[in-house]
């Protein structure tokens, strides 16, 4: 490593610099986030609504909400895709399952 004063190379363990004399800043270590248990229960939901939206439209719904607060919430958690690929597919689920509703119902409509 190199001194963060003078720029000198040092020991990787030196607390003092050898050349100059400045202490060396420890390395940073990262901070643990929480798992987003929110965005991963919205991912599982959405992806179940994949299915069970065919006859309960709530489980898009629920994923749908889940998955916003939980990507709202990313800044403090840490598995933050989960929750947007659940906000994504629920909202492609939703669309999906609307155009069925809407097809299906013109056909009874229509009959």
């Amino acid at each position: 490593m190199f001194c963060n004063n003078c720029g000198k190379e040092i020991d990787d363990k030196a607390v003092v610099c050898p050349h100059c004399g400045v202490a060396q800043k420890a390395l940073e270590q990262t901070e643990k986030k929480p798992v987003n248990g929110l965005g991963i229960a919205g991912f599982v939901l959405s992806l179940l609504s994949l299915w069970l939206s065919v006859y309960f439209c709530i489980a898009s719904i629920i994923g749908l909400v889940l998955s916003a607060i939980g990507y709202a919430k990313r800044e403090k958690h840490s598995l933050n895709g989960l929750a947007l690929a659940g906000l994504i597919i629920s909202i492609v689920t939703l669309v999906i399952w609307g155009i069925v509703w809407l097809a299906v119902g013109s056909v009874i409509i229509g009959m």
